[in-house]
């Protein structure tokens, strides 16, 4: 059977809505009846038209509702208090449906709410229309078809009147409450145990100084405390004789009606001056207890008035009515139950912060449901939650919310591993440090009828271990058709003291970047100072110290997943790298005299900490040897001894009669990049569309666009060992670190499977594969391609720079494109050009194949840089793709001989041993024995840089130390010269290795 509960107002009234959630915990249905005035409510209720009153007494903006204490007492002895209840209340704009914000130019409610959304009102620029009530205006806006109106009030309003929400918790205090009194025909005795709350009136004797002084101080002087005081003018006509002064045979029945309610000093009262004053407090003790008993009794001696108005349980408790039993006293009954209708909550992810939450709903009365991956039934049976190892044996289970408080990086899968029945129709909350990855992820695996609120406690175990007061709370309704729903969840923090921050996801993660990425980010800089506590510690370094502890001791997933799933995060470790390099050139550039103008311009950090090419610094100093008239022999420089195909010539001399001189497409021509994606099917059996092809001004300039586009500071690249000079100074140019894997010659320098394996971490960004190998020649077979390949696809963030400059030229082993390789198409640029098959050095025309997305950035990047390549170059470029196959094939005979014959010449030189390379046109001898030996000048050779050296000035032969490929066990030998040159030099190099002692 329903419940009947009148209040005071219009259906979906915060009346009604806090008489619902006030009586919810009785378990049955609640029927409220609306009433135009508070005296038609008490008078209804005394008639018996309903079986409990909710009345409103006082709101923590707005003051006392006087007019209720006045009937409290007219009623006193037919209407008993049974409970109180704080209703938070939540102030939301309401519409018309398909109403859009900025159509709306007014708004209407009560005068009190109109006030208590000033700010918010003003920011949406409308005006103000005062109406008699919340509901009220709800109701005017929908029967006159307000399109231009708004109605200030609850959600529930919306829900009577058929109305939408435009926005909810527009109020511009968060501490709105109201305080409600729950009434009812019949008394009930507060049992043992229970907080109780007394509330008494009592008129002070006229014209008698410190009359209230001492009325009060019955009450201190026996330590009862008093949570309220309230004075109202006092008419004592307005209380009927009987009333007034009740006959001594009834004086015992009403005590015990109200557990020793009534004590009165007897007579009538005067009649006085023109203003008497009733005082209302409300004393935290039962009327029943002595020390109550004997205050009461104490105060009628000082009083010309005394009535106890009601006895009854604190805040969250009430009592059933009580029936009299036959001997004529009242049966004392046990507490009902929590005023708020406990929620049932699951909570997905019974970790420790779920457990936290947990136990302190539980402490709070409420019914907590609890599901994990891992066994936590003992954990949770201990502190009273019900433990379920499947996930859908919760969907049968009346649940209100469904709490997901699992790690940022398992969130996404979890949320989509979740039956649908366990969350549609119910409010999924996520408890995510990162807010918009939630919301997207919520918003597109839930069903449509799932509430959704994403929430952030900015609190854990460790910092709420103490209590939650005054912590930060953040939440955004993202999808709430339930309002009362979200706002009973919410109140779980709210009555914890929780400070309430109701902001954005997007606006949440932005702030986030700034102070909670900050610190972890901080504390994790700082760790890596490996600082320790010392005997002149100040407290700032103490902090500091602490903020490591505090940073480090949270798992490093979590910090990853601040930055990886938060993408303000990322500019803000821009922001925080850049206001480091600011700061260090302040220091470096301040001169307290001004004297800094004069100092020599200084060049970036960068370039500072960029290493000269020893290539390069080879080729100059042999050009500065001949400079002085010396015949030097160079075999440094990788570039092929012959000249392009004579079509290719015919070509560039073409393009300049044809004036192909002006700007092309900032990617190359389309002409170009279709011939290219032609080749690459054709040879290689890929294809690719003519956007994901960008020609640029060499192959170099390609591989360093897309370290661009890819890495940044942080990111890891993983380069294997010997390698190309320029890519660990790309990496370093991109802020990058470069992870070196060293490989072996007894294993002909190829990158093993097991090695790659043992390198690639979660920060791994790139992995840079240069096959034909540059230095060493070594050509990877397809069967350790697919090896590669299998650990590669592990980590599917991980793209590889599959260098392929040399693919053309390979003797016995065939050259196989990584991007053939199964999955590793759209994870694959490859890097071409024009220099070392087709012979096009100095022509600069280098290419990348790779995914449209990836095309694209690097097409952005040389926008900013060099944009189109030279246009007669690509013109040539496209006739060196139509070379018949007889020219490569005759170049690659050509350096096999040279292979061959240096091969075997260096082979026979005392302490030096090396590989057969199958592709490219270098050698990569270990010359280890010779390290430690001394040049006929005394010189002691300590590595492969002091034997070029030694070759270079003694013998003039240009070679290139291993240091410059990252092993200096070895050197570079390129025998792309002529035979010639090749005789001579190896003379040479025999000549000037026998030299050593």
């Amino acid at each position: 059977m329903a419940l009947s509960v009148a209040y005071q107002g219009e259906p979906g009234a915060y009346s009604e809505a806090a008489a619902h959630e006030a009586l919810a915990a009785v378990g049955r249905p609640v029927e409220t009846h609306g009433y135009p005035s508070f005296d038609a409510v008490f008078a209804a209720l005394a008639a018996g038209a309903h079986d409990y009153a909710a009345i409103p007494i006082e709101n923590t903006l707005g003051g006392s509702i006087h007019t209720n204490y006045d009937l409290l007492l007219r009623y006193h002895g037919t209407l008993h208090l049974l409970g109180e209840h704080s209703f938070r209340v939540r102030h939301a704009l309401l519409a018309l449906p398909g109403v859009l914000p900025h159509e709306l130019r007014r708004a209407m409610s009560h005068p009190q709410a109109l006030a208590q959304t000033d700010s918010y009102l003003r920011l949406a620029k409308l005006t103000p229309v005062a109406s008699y009530d919340t509901a009220g205006s709800a109701k005017m806006v929908r029967e006159q078809n307000l399109r231009d109106t708004a109605a200030v009030a609850s959600a529930r309003a919306a829900e009577v009147h058929g109305l939408q929400v435009l926005a909810h918790g527009i109020e511009d205090d968060d501490n709105n409450y109201t305080r409600f009194l729950v009434l009812g025909r019949r008394a009930a005795a507060v049992p043992r145990g229970v907080p109780t709350k007394t509330s008494v009136v009592f008129v002070p004797r006229k014209n008698e100084a410190g009359a209230l002084f001492k009325a009060l101080s019955v009450f201190s002087v026996r330590d009862i405390d008093l949570s309220k005081i309230e004075s109202r003018p006092f008419r004592p006509g307005s209380l009927s004789a009987p009333d007034l002064l009740p006959p001594a045979e009834h004086a015992s029945k009403k005590q015990r009606a109200e557990g020793g309610a009534i004590v009165q000093n007897g007579g009538s009262v005067q009649a006085g001056p023109q203003f008497l004053y009733a005082f209302y407090v409300d004393l935290l003790t039962a009327s029943t207890d002595e020390k109550c008993v004997n205050a009461l009794r104490h105060l009628s001696e000082l009083a010309s008035l005394v009535r106890v108005l009601g006895c009854y349980p604190v805040e969250k408790v009430m009592l059933e009515a009580a029936e009299e039993d036959p001997k004529g006293g009242l049966i004392s009954i046990t507490p009902l139950g929590s005023l708020v209708m406990p929620l049932r909550v699951a909570v997905l992810g019974f970790g420790t912060f779920g457990q936290f939450l947990a136990k302190r709903w539980i402490q709070r009365g409420h019914k907590v449901y609890a599901f994990s991956r891992t066994d936590y039934s003992s954990t949770a049976a201990a502190m009273g939650a019900e433990y379920f190892s499947d996930a859908s044996q919760l969907a049968a289970r009346e649940i209100d919310v469904v709490l997901i408080a699992v790690s940022i990086l398992s969130f996404e899968k979890v949320t989509a591993a979740l039956p649908p029945q366990l969350l549609a129709g119910r409010l999924v909350v996520d408890v995510l440090s990162v807010k918009r990855h939630a919301k997207e992820v919520m918003l597109r695996l839930l069903p449509a009828d799932a509430d959704i609120l994403c929430l952030h406690p900015m609190f854990g175990p460790d910092s709420g271990k103490d209590g939650w007061h005054s912590l930060p709370c953040v939440y955004d309704q993202v999808r709430v058709s339930d309002f009362h729903r979200a706002a009973r969840f919410l109140t779980l923090f709210e009555n914890e003291g929780c400070r309430m921050v109701n902001m954005s996801c997007e606006q949440h993660d932005d702030m986030a970047a700034g102070s909670q990425f900050v610190t972890h980010l901080t504390g994790r800089l700082l760790s890596k100072l490996n600082l320790q506590p010392c005997s002149i510690a100040t407290r700032g370094f103490n902090a500091l110290l602490q903020l490591v502890d505090n940073t480090c001791r949270d798992s490093f997933d979590l910090f990853y997943a601040l930055y990886s799933h938060n993408p303000y995060s990322s500019d803000q470790l821009t922001q925080f790298a850049e206001a480091f390099d600011e700061l260090r050139a302040d220091l470096v550039n301040f001169e307290a005299n001004g004297a800094a103008a004069a100092q020599p311009i200084q060049l970036s950090r960068r370039v500072r900490s960029m290493a000269l090419s020893k290539t390069v610094a080879v080729t100059d100093k042999a050009a500065a040897l001949r400079r002085e008239g010396k015949e030097v022999i160079s075999l440094s420089v990788g570039e092929p001894d012959f000249l392009p195909a004579p079509a290719v010539m015919a070509a560039a001399r073409e393009a300049l009669e044809l004036g192909l001189v002006k700007y092309t497409e900032n990617g190359g021509t389309m002409a170009l990049r279709e011939a290219i994606c032609e080749y690459l099917q054709r040879s290689k059996g890929v294809e690719y569309t003519p956007a994901q092809v960008i020609c640029s001004n060499g192959a170099k300039q390609s591989l360093m666009q897309c370290m661009l586009a890819l890495c940044g500071s942080g990111d890891e690249v993983i380069v294997p060992a010997p390698y190309w000079v320029s890519y660990t100074q790309m990496a370093g140019l991109c802020g990058a670190k470069s992870v070196i894997i060293n490989t072996r010659a007894d294993e002909g320098f190829l990158l093993q499977p097991h090695a790659l394996e043992r390198a690639l971490t979660p920060a791994t960004r790139v992995l840079i594969l240069c096959n034909p190998s540059n230095p060493t020649g070594a050509v990877h077979p397809p069967e350790l391609l697919e090896a590669l390949a299998a650990v590669l696809r592990k980590w599917p963030r991980v793209v590889i720079l599959a260098d392929e400059i040399y693919e053309q030229i390979v003797f016995d082993e065939k050259h196989v494109a990584f991007a053939t390789l199964p999955g590793m198409y759209e994870r694959t640029v490859t890097i071409n050009g024009f220099s070392k098959g087709p012979a096009m050095t100095g022509f600069r025309v280098g290419y990348i194949a790779a995914s449209k997305a990836i095309a694209a950035a690097c097409n952005k990047v040389q926008s900013q840089n060099t944009s189109c390549p030279c246009s007669v170059s690509q013109h040539a470029a496209i006739a060196a793709l139509k070379v018949p196959k007889s020219f490569q094939e005759e170049a690659i005979a050509n350096f096999r001989e040279k292979r061959d014959y240096v091969l075997r010449r260096i082979r026979a030189v005392p302490g030096v041993t090396c590989e057969t390379p199958q592709g490219a046109f270098y050698l990569f001898p270990t010359i280890a024995p010779l390290l430690g030996k001394r040049t006929p000048k005394g010189v002691v050779v300590e590595d492969s840089e002091a034997l070029c050296l030694y070759l270079l000035d003694e013998c003039h032969l240009a070679l290139v130390p291993g240091e410059a490929f990252g092993d200096g066990t070895c050197l570079r030998i390129s025998y792309a010269a002529s035979m010639e040159s090749l005789k001579e030099a190896c003379d040479r190099f025999e000549r000037g290795v026998s030299l050593l002692q």
